[in-house]
């Protein structure tokens, strides 16, 4: 069997691999695969085959990585997503922005968003979003 046929075989598998993950790394690879199985087929020596195989895979991948850190959502969690809107109860405030609420039958840290105001006299406040284990209000 000739080279060029593996290399593209091997990329056929991993779009198939691709179809159950959902990730796209797997795609990245293959495409490395693919344009090593071209190298192949012009008739390039195996070592520079291998090295046009590693090297765009490589890239590809990295491509990708930076692409979803670039997209990425830091401060949405699609789990709390019910949790945005809701009232918390304020139990303590430590300081102006910082405060202990009470939600779904406990204590939260809490911190006041943006350029609000703490009002000592106030109880009721709303989820804005939440960031790790802390509630941001407003």
């Amino acid at each position: 069997m000739e080279a060029y046929w593996i290399w593209w075989l091997a990329a056929v598998v991993l779009v198939i691999a691709e179809m159950s993950s959902g990730t796209f790394y797997l795609m990245a690879v293959a495409f490395g695969m693919v344009v090593a199985g071209l190298a192949a087929y012009l008739g390039v020596a195996w070592s520079v085959q291998a090295a046009v195989a590693a090297a765009l895979c490589s890239a590809s991948v990295a491509g990708i990585y930076r692409w979803k850190n670039q997209h990425a959502r830091r401060h949405e969690n699609a789990n709390f997503a019910n949790d945005i809107g809701q009232a918390v109860r304020v139990v303590a405030w430590s300081d102006e922005r910082h405060a202990r609420v009470s939600y779904r039958g406990a204590e939260w840290d809490a911190e006041l968003a943006g350029k609000s105001a703490a009002d000592a006299t106030r109880q009721t406040w709303r989820i804005k979003e939440i960031v790790g284990n802390r509630l941001i209000i407003e």
